[in-house]
């Protein structure tokens, strides 16, 4: 009886560390948690990233909108980190990042993801960027389109005309009241929000023929009712060699999940060989 006690105890413990060591991986691959987070040096500018999902998978780097940092596309993390390795950057002057010296620019921040791409150790990755993050992903695509394997710019505009005017005109008043804010005050956070703002008025400042040299797949996204102009919009998907696109029906200056992303699950399985057909 008492060696089998001991045979029991043993078992039981065991079995203990057995489904420990099971449960543990599920606990750590949380698609909402990075795997790291840290700070990449660029130039005299310190930027903030964070990683999600799987660290073998490749990259995917996602891109929010003007003001916001690496967070502004948490919340559709869930729809890619099955997939990706996915990285998220808080540009300058953003998050925690900051702001540098010099004029900020769509082509500083695009050299900036550079060196964030080659501190990790990433020699090529997907881009998907929302609004200014999708001028941002056609700037990098352009200026780099040796580190890019795929292309999804969303509510995106290749320059300040591309924005319906009635839009620009409300942009740049803002910027000018921003601008005589921080000229009065010269306090350091009204002149962040200027050179933000300042973005909108001036960036980026491509021309359609530049989209030319984009070699990666690309699906183009924008709204029915868009802030940026129709024609505008899809004369990036024409000037885009092999580009796709879609037109979310109903949608302004933001993104319909609904409509999106069985749009972007497709267009990763068809040309790229990376989703499950069954995901749409």
């Amino acid at each position: 009886m008492k060696h089998l006690s001991v045979f029991l105890i043993a078992a039981i413990l065991l079995a203990s560390f057995g489904f420990c060591v099971w449960a543990a991986p599920n606990e750590a691959v949380d698609p909402t948690q990075p795997f790291e987070t840290g700070f990449v040096t660029s130039g005299d500018a310190s930027l903030e990233y964070a990683r999600y999902g799987d660290p073998l998978k490749e990259s995917l780097v996602l891109i929010s909108g003007n003001k916001s940092d690496m967070h502004g596309m948490d919340g559709c993390l869930k729809y890619f980190t099955p997939f990706f390795s996915v990285l998220t950057v808080s540009n300058r002057a953003t998050g925690n990042s900051t702001r540098g010296t010099g004029k900020l620019t769509f082509d500083v921040m695009a050299d900036d993801l550079c060196a964030v791409l080659d501190a990790l150790g990433v020699e090529k990755t997907h881009l998907l960027g929302f609004s200014d993050g999708g001028n941002l992903t056609l700037v990098f695509a352009v200026n780099h389109p040796d580190r890019v394997l795929s292309l999804v710019p969303m509510s995106a505009n290749i320059n300040p005309f591309g924005t319906k005017p009635i839009k620009q005109i409300g942009i740049c008043s803002n910027y000018f009241w921003k601008c005589v804010n921080a000229a009065r005050t010269h306090d350091p956070e009204a002149e962040r929000l200027r050179d933000i703002q300042g973005l909108m008025v001036r960036e980026p400042q491509l021309r359609f023929r530049d989209l030319k040299s984009i070699n990666a797949p690309t699906l183009n996204i924008y709204g029915e009712n868009d802030m940026m102009r129709r024609s505008h919009s899809r004369r990036i998907t024409r000037s885009i060699p092999g580009a796709k696109e879609l037109m979310m029906t109903g949608v302004g200056h933001g993104v319909d999940w609904e409509q999106a992303l069985p749009a972007i699950y497709e267009f990763y399985h068809s040309e790229l060989g990376i989703v499950n057909s069954e995901l749409f």
